[in-house]
């Protein structure tokens, strides 16, 4: 049965998404949003680019109570910059954009205290920045009955489980966790478990979109990088993602790029939070057309209104090429996928294209 927003989440938040052009809801979004509403906790693993974030902020905006001047949901990030983006959706979306507030680590403690002295009902930020307001005694949870973590993954695990669960039981004895990501491991989903009320388990469908064209275009290793020049020159491509598998590959990559007079910035995984702000706000802002990354570098990045994504390696499965092909073609637009492979590598995209049942289309 397929559910429109106005049975979902009511008239006003319908007008607000009408607002920006989203007017159909998506299939994570029509799986979770009732049973987030049932109170249900919730398991999701759904690809990138399918609205995850709506799927879990439309509820709780929809349920936040303003007339209790109180934290009364926190949504949890791995990155930064992905705190950054949930915060903004949700300031958009809510009445009262102080009803927001951000709580990171690379941020000034003293303007995050002013914001919590505003009584924010939504609170996004960091886990370690989180707990040190509640540690503080900042930031009261004593009214907070839903907390989300998002890219699940890397939150859930052996490194920061202590601290997941110190958060969980600073919060009401009835509340509601939520798990969203791309990608559930059995370990995150086993130790998730452990935290949770009979969680409901949801996977929509691996379909990749019918918006994003799949490209290939064969050749041989030495001729890759000449190849990629001539189509991002042959195309006009203003702005693509270009990923590698191997973390050295990203700066090789990208001053060769730079030196063809094709602006580029290279995202590292473990680059500092001040030179990933800086790469992503220059592409962000179209001061370089291009972003080189693997996937590691990329995990829990949005970037909106992206139309190409460029495989110079293939990814090693299906799940990381959902993953790539998801981050174009975003909310019913346009997106190409170009996948610039040797023989072998043909064989192993066309085995992916039957997996997730897409059409490859030779360029």
């Amino acid at each position: 049965m397929n559910l429109d927003f106005n049975t979902l989440i009511g008239g006003n938040l319908t007008h607000k998404l009408a607002a920006i052009n989203i007017t159909e809801p998506t299939e994570v979004q029509q799986g979770a949003i009732p049973l987030i509403t049932e109170r249900r906790d919730l398991i999701a693993q759904s690809p990138t680019g399918t609205g995850k974030t709506l799927a879990f902020l439309l509820p709780i905006i929809a349920r936040i109570d303003p007339e209790n001047r109180a934290a009364q949901a926190i949504v949890v990030a791995p990155t930064h910059e992905l705190a950054v983006q949930i915060a903004k959706v949700a300031s958009g979306l809510t009445d009262d954009p102080e009803s927001v507030a951000l709580l990171i680590g690379s941020a000034s403690k003293p303007r995050q205290l002013d914001a919590l002295k505003k009584k924010p009902r939504i609170i996004v930020g960091s886990l370690g920045r989180i707990l040190d307001f509640i540690a503080e005694k900042k930031l009261s949870v004593h009214h907070v009955k839903t907390l989300v973590f998002d890219e699940a993954d890397r939150l859930i695990d052996d490194k920061s489980i202590a601290d997941v669960e110190r958060l969980i039981k600073s919060t009401l004895k009835e509340r509601q966790i939520l798990l969203f990501s791309a990608k559930i491991p059995d370990k995150t989903r086993n130790l998730a478990e452990t935290l949770m009320k009979n969680p409901e388990i949801l996977m929509p469908s691996t379909t990749l979109p019918a918006n994003i064209i799949h490209y290939y275009i064969e050749t041989d290793l030495r001729s890759k990088f000449d190849i990629m020049r001539r189509l991002i020159h042959g195309k006009n491509i203003s702005a693509a993602m270009i990923f590698v598998n191997r973390p050295f590959a990203i700066e090789k990559t990208a001053d060769r790029l730079n030196h063809h007079k094709l602006s580029t910035s290279p995202l590292y995984g473990t680059a500092d939070r001040l030179r990933r702000k800086q790469a992503l706000d220059a592409f962000r802002n179209g001061r370089t057309r291009l972003l080189v990354a693997s996937d590691i570098a990329a995990r829990g990045l949005d970037i909106g209104g992206l139309s190409y994504v460029i495989n110079l390696d293939l990814p090693d499965d299906a799940a990381g090429y959902l993953h790539r092909a998801g981050r174009c073609g975003r909310m019913g637009a346009k997106g190409e996928v170009f996948s610039i492979v040797t023989a072998g590598e043909a064989a192993k995209l066309r085995r992916i294209a039957k997996e997730l049942g897409f059409k490859l289309v030779q360029a």
